[in-house]
C-alpha cells in the first residue's frame, strides 16, 4: 500500500476479528484483520460505504457487531471514528447503492449469479460495484465467502481473505 490511500471494502467480520470477537481464529489472522484495521485508522486505506440514502448500514454493522465487545480496542475504537468522521473524504468514500427486491434486503448493483448469496451481506458487494474502482472487499472468516470464491471471480469482484489459513483448514481449498 504504497503512495496514496488504497480504498477498499471491509467486512465487519474484519474488525470483529481484529477485536478479539472471533473465537477459533488463529493468531495470523488476528494479526491480518489489526493490520487492516491499523490501515484505515492510520489513513493509508480508505473505506467504500454507503451513504445515508441506503440507511449507512456498513458503519451501523460496524458500530453493532463492536458493541459487544468488553474492551477498547483498535477496531471499536475505529468504528466510533469512522462514525464520527464518515463525511470526511480522506476516510470513507460515501457511494449511493440503491436498495431493491421485495424485502429491500437486496440492492440493484448485486450481479445476478450473487442474488441467492446471504442478503445480510449483500451491502459489501454493492458498493464495491457502485464505486466503479474495483475496490477489494476484505473478509476474515465467513464460509460463504470462501466457498462462493469463483463466483466472485466470475463477477469481476476483488475478494481478499485475510485469514486464508484459517479457511483452508475449516473448509479446504
Amino acid at each position: 500500500m504504497n503512495g496514496g490511500p488504497h480504498f477498499a471494502v471491509a467486512d465487519s467480520n474484519v474488525l470483529a476479528v481484529a477485536e478479539g470477537l472471533h473465537e477459533g481464529a488463529s493468531d495470523e489472522c488476528v494479526a491480518a484483520c489489526g493490520q487492516m484495521s491499523r490501515h484505515i485508522q492510520e489513513g493509508r486505506t480508505v473505506l467504500v460505504v454507503d451513504c445515508e440514502k441506503s440507511g449507512e448500514q456498513i458503519l451501523r454493522e460496524y458500530l453493532g457487531v463492536l458493541k459487544g465487545s468488553h474492551k477498547a480496542g483498535v477496531a471499536s475504537k475505529l468504528a466510533v471514528r469512522l462514525w464520527h468522521l464518515r463525511h470526511d473524504p480522506k476516510i470513507c468514500k460515501r457511494v449511493t447503492i440503491t436498495l431493491s427486491g421485495e424485502d429491500g434486503e437486496s440492492f440493484a448493483e448485486v450481479p445476478a449469479r450473487l442474488r441467492d448469496f446471504d442478503s445480510d451481506d449483500h451491502k459489501w458487494i454493492a458498493v464495491a460495484i457502485a464505486d466503479g474502482g474495483n475496490p477489494p472487499i476484505y473478509q476474515a472468516k465467513d464460509g460463504e465467502w470462501w466457498a462462493r470464491r469463483a463466483d466472485f471471480v466470475e463477477s469481476g469482484i476483488d475478494v481478499q481473505f485475510l485469514c486464508s489459513g484459517d479457511m483452508i483448514e475449516a473448509l479446504g481449498n
